[in-house]
């Protein structure tokens, strides 16, 4: 269940960090990571990622539609940890 709720108005193109470090274990990184957004016509136009954070960048979206993002990080010792958000789309946001 997602305890993270991120809003963005439709026109808005916007950035939003996933930090793993507390997840992560001492010396590991992030190699890869991955998002996809359900239930909302918002679409991922970019990730990015260094050793400990996920940046995913999100655009477009209709007023008042919800959604949800997943972000898929793979690790150099081989670890993979999946995290999602609640999308809500605002025009007042």
């Amino acid at each position: 269940m997602s305890t993270t709720i991120l809003t963005k108005a439709p026109a808005d193109v916007l950035d939003y960090d996933f930090d793993f470090s507390r997840w992560m274990p001492s010396g590991d990184r992030i190699t890869n990571a991955t998002a996809s957004l359900t239930g909302t016509g918002a679409i991922v136009t970019d990730v990015e990622w260094s050793d400990l954070v996920a940046r995913i960048w999100m655009s477009g979206g209709a007023n008042d539609e919800a959604g949800t993002l997943a972000i898929l990080i793979t690790t150099h010792a081989g670890r993979t940890k999946e995290v999602t958000a609640s999308v809500r789309i605002r025009e007042d946001a």
